[in-house]
Parts: structure tokens; sequence; C-alpha cells
């Protein structure tokens, strides 16, 4: 299972590869071109045939490798003729916005070293995933029909792990991950928004197993019938909901795409959207006690900080932060301390970076005052009439 070691290795050199094979073709340097264009014709083979990949992906794969083959042929026989100003390959990979829409998404395939047990707390939310994607992937007893989910909506308040969750899931799996903001998408890309998202499941297929990680999943269409919505929001949310559909009924050697959302407004998600997630959709609350415990120990012990006072103290003042403001407080008590600690680190900084690499930093443990300037400078961002909202509609 290396698909995860494939997005770091082979796939990189691949893009490398390709990338210098572009740009010698796009000049006309053919000779220079053959030598990249049958590394990608050998790299994709290879990809093709890492262990783990299903039959359906493993054709697609190699097919993309012959069409490598067949432009490093060509571009042999252009060098061969010896003209000195030859003509433009009939089959350049310029299939014009298909190719340019592949590259974009390609670049969203994201490396994130995150295992769950990078994420503290979040126990049973953690386990609602597992379940959730394992029921996509296990085979049911002869006479046995289970529906097979490959699609998660992670759903709270903002700062609570989403993203950290749906990365941890993609390295659980050994899969490629794709890391895609939906408004991102819907700003850069207007009116190429819905190609997108065709690209970014035929390329997932290609990549496979995949998970396609939306943020921000409401962004692609509020609840129809205001009469706000543009003509282009809402080809892109058919768009979107076309693919879900298709991934749905395909054939069980299909290549596996887990799609997963986040959003932190759930009850602006457009109907159709839920009922395609019916099922698959997490609640992702503010940590409790145990995960706040959890959360500090990795931000303080694993990052070799101590505090001069209990922990448990720390515990109980971050009551209604999220994980991702307790990060910050740390983050602004530790500045606090290295300050105190390192008088003449400013001075230090004004002899140049020789005499930085040089300096031997001090710390000390973080003192209740480091804290409480921290505290003030961090407020909780989800009020409590929030968390009433979000279980209530958790309760439905």
């Amino acid at each position: 299972m290396a698909a995860v070691d494939l997005s770091a290795g082979i796939l990189r050199k691949f893009q490398l590869s390709e990338h210098r094979a572009r740009l010698h073709l796009d000049r006309g340097e053919y000779a220079e071109a053959v030598k990249y264009l049958r590394q990608c014709h050998q790299l994709m083979q290879q990809y093709a045939d890492q262990p783990g990949t299903g039959d359906t992906v493993r054709r697609m794969r190699l097919e993309r490798a012959e069409e490598y083959l067949t432009l490093a042929l060509q571009a042999e026989s252009q060098v061969q003729r010896g003209e000195s100003q030859p003509t433009p390959l009939a089959a350049l990979p310029e299939r014009s916005a298909e190719n340019n829409h592949q590259a974009t998404v390609e670049g969203l395939i994201t490396r994130v070293n995150v295992r769950w047990a990078d994420i503290g707390g979040l126990l049973a939310t953690k386990e609602a995933i597992q379940l959730n994607y394992a029921l996509g992937l296990v085979q049911a007893p002869p006479g046995v029909a289970i529906q097979p989910s490959r699609r998660t909506l992670l759903y709270g308040p903002p700062g609570t792990g989403k993203t950290m969750l749906a990365a941890a899931m993609s390295n659980e799996l050994d899969a490629t991950f794709f890391n895609a903001r939906i408004p991102d998408l819907m700003s850069q890309y207007f009116g190429e928004s819905s190609k997108l998202i065709s690209a970014l499941y035929a390329t997932a297929a290609i990549h496979a197993p995949s998970v396609i990680f939306l943020d921000e999943i409401d962004a692609l269409s509020r609840q129809r019938g205001g009469g706000q919505e543009s003509g282009a929001e809402r080809r892109l949310l058919n768009t979107f909901l076309g693919e879900l559909d298709g991934l749905q009924n395909k054939r069980e050697d299909a290549p596996f795409i887990l799609t997963v959302g986040a959003t932190n407004v759930p009850w602006e998600l457009d109907r159709a959207i839920l009922s395609r997630f019916s099922g698959g959709m997490i609640y992702v609350p503010l940590p409790d006690v145990e995960a706040r415990r959890a959360i500090l120990g990795i931000y303080l012990d694993k990052r070799g900080h101590r505090i001069a006072f209990g922990l448990e103290e720390l515990v109980r003042r971050t009551q209604g932060y999220s994980g991702r403001e307790m990060e910050q407080i740390v983050g602004l008590a530790v500045r606090r301390m290295v300050g105190r600690a390192n008088p003449n680190l400013l001075q230090q900084a004004g002899s140049g970076q020789e005499a930085l690499r040089r300096y031997q930093l001090k710390v000390e443990p973080l003192s209740a005052d480091d804290i409480a300037h921290a505290l003030a400078a961090v407020r909780p961002a989800t009020s409590a009439e929030m968390v009433r909202r979000y279980e209530a509609w958790e309760k439905g």
C-alpha cells in the first residue's frame, strides 16, 4: 500500500519530467524532449504497477503511459528528419483546457503527515469516521447487502480539526489527498469551476485510492430557491452532485474515491447535498475536558514545553476554546516566555544571520502570566448559543 509514498515519490518525479518535457516541446527542442517523454512513460508504468492498484485504475494509468510513449516516438521522428525549424507535433499534450484543469487539480495534491494519534481527543468522532469509510471497503458475507458509504460530511465549529481528520483518513488509507477549498475554486476559476470539479474526480481516479477534501462545501450552493445563485453556481452544484451519483453507481472494481466535505454552517447546505451525505454526517464538536487535556499535551509536552502551574488549571480555563485556538494560546505564551528568557535576542537579531545561527535559545517553564496574556489575546470564536445550535442540528 504505497499510494502516499507515490505522491511524494514516483508521482512527483513524473510531474517534474512532464513539466520539463512540455518546456522543450513548446520550444521545438524535440531531442531534449524525448528524454523526458520516455521518463514520463516509464514512471507512469511504475505507478500503474504499484501493489494495491485496482484493475480499472491500472488500465487508466497504462493508457496514459502509452500517450507519452507515442509523443516520444513522434518527437524522435522530428529529430531524425533533421528539420531546422520542425513543425509542432500533431499530438502535443495540449488538449487545451482539459490538460490545464488536470494540472490545476494535481496542484491540490497535498502531503500531510497527520495520524490519528496527532489529533487530541475526539475518540467518538474518530470511531464514527473510521466506521463510515470502513463500510465502503469491506466485503459483506454472501447474501448480505450493505450499502457502501464513500461520502463523509464533517460539520461543527471552526478550528475543531476537520482538515486534520480528513488528512488522517488519507494516511490511514494510504490514499492521495486532494485538499480543495471551494471558495478558492469559485473565485479563482470563475466560469471554469464545474469543469474543475469534473477534472478533480477524473484525476482522483488516476491517483486512486484518493481522498477528496472539500472545505467550506456550503459555498457550492446555499439553499436553492432564493434567486441569488448564478448560472455558474447552479452548474457547479449539478456537476458535483452528478460526480457523487456516478461514483455511487460504479462497479465494485472502480477506483476508490472518498469524498469528505467540511462546513461550519451545515444548516446552510443545499438539501440535495445533504441527501447525498445522508448516513455519513459527523459532528466535530469543541473539545471536552479529556480532549483539551490531550490537545494541550500535544502542544506542550510533545514540543518540549512545561508550565509552572498545574495542567488541570489550564484545561479548565480553556473550556469553550477550539483546538486551533488552544494552539494559538500556547504559541503566544511561548513567544512571551522566549522574550523574557532571552533579553538579548533582539540585539542578536541586529548582528546578522550568522550571529543568530550561533545563538543558543534559552527556555523556561511557561508562567501563569504568560498564559494569562495569551488567554486575553485569544477569545473563543464559538459562543454557547452557537454550540446549542450545532447540537440541535445534530439531533435533527
